[in-house]
């Protein structure tokens, strides 16, 4: 019986980048359709996009579920509405992806032979690198250390970025959403640290499987080229470090007494900034 498999991503004036993202996506697509296993659907949310990132989709890739966001969703919120309108369907998997994420060729049919071999119960997480050929993105220890992948076998890791990973419906039913009390970041991280107080296991796929750089530069938030006025605003922002956010997650990953060192740590480095810059 073929199963079926929901793609989610959220984007906001990338039009370039997004166009690119399908295009691979949809050729994976094609190349896994022979084999007749699985069929997929792909769930696009258009957080308020500009630069005509919707219209290009609609022409390109008509064949893709655009939702309309109102510009204030940001990327935990905007997969959160993706995925609302995917779980209408019941798909047996949902696959997010990052619109700045470029996959290489078979990653995807590798993500679905990892959660395969793992019996569709556990989190299939996909290794990024950069441009230079550094590790990026993928599956995280405990600490924010990221997880380098094997040739052959998954590891296990304790929490993910984002960028590429599979859910299967069995983690869906009993872990649910994202949370609704992030905005943009954080929600990931949550996820694999909500799945793993259900003893859900997470794993990283064998090898790397896309190319996402990472973000340059220093956070404005503690970046001293920047007036105090300027620093706390973009750490309350959804792209900075809000603080109840942070807390929250602090608290869920490791412990309350942690939670209030990191808070006043974050506040100490807006406070007092050391002199940063992009090489550091």
């Amino acid at each position: 019986m073929q199963q079926k498999a929901a793609i989610l991503l959220t984007v906001h004036n990338r039009r370039i980048k997004t166009l690119e993202c399908l295009k691979v996506c949809y050729q994976q697509i094609d190349a896994m359709k022979a084999e007749g296993e699985y069929a997929f659907k792909v769930y696009m949310v258009d957080d308020g996009s500009t630069d005509g990132t919707s219209e290009a989709v609609k022409e390109t890739f008509p064949q893709t579920v655009v939702i309309r966001g109102s510009g204030g969703l940001f990327w935990n919120q905007g997969m959160r509405l993706a995925w609302e309108k995917a779980s209408e369907d019941d798909p047996d998997f949902y696959l997010w992806i990052n619109d700045d994420t470029v996959l290489y060729e078979g990653a995807i049919a590798c993500l679905m032979e990892t959660s395969s071999f793992l019996r569709h119960r556990a989190i299939v997480v996909g290794t990024a690198e950069s441009a230079d050929g550094k590790l990026s993105y993928g599956g995280r220890t405990k600490y924010g250390k990221i997880v380098e992948p094997d040739t052959t076998l998954p590891v296990t890791c304790q929490t993910f970025n984002g960028n590429l990973v599979l859910i299967p419906h069995y983690v869906f039913r009993l872990v649910g959403n994202l949370d609704e009390h992030y905005q943009h970041s954080f929600g990931d991280y949550d996820y694999g640290v909500r799945a793993g107080r259900l003893n859900i296991v997470c794993v990283v796929a064998p090898g790397v499987l896309c190319r996402c750089d990472r973000n340059p530069g220093v956070p404005k938030w503690k970046n001293r080229q920047y007036p105090l006025s300027e620093r706390i605003a973009s750490l309350r922002g959804p792209k900075g470090r809000p603080p109840k956010e942070q807390f929250l997650y602090d608290c869920r990953s490791r412990s309350i007494v942690f939670a209030i060192a990191h808070y006043t740590s974050i506040f100490l480095q807006v406070l007092f900034p050391r002199k940063y810059n992009d090489n550091e």
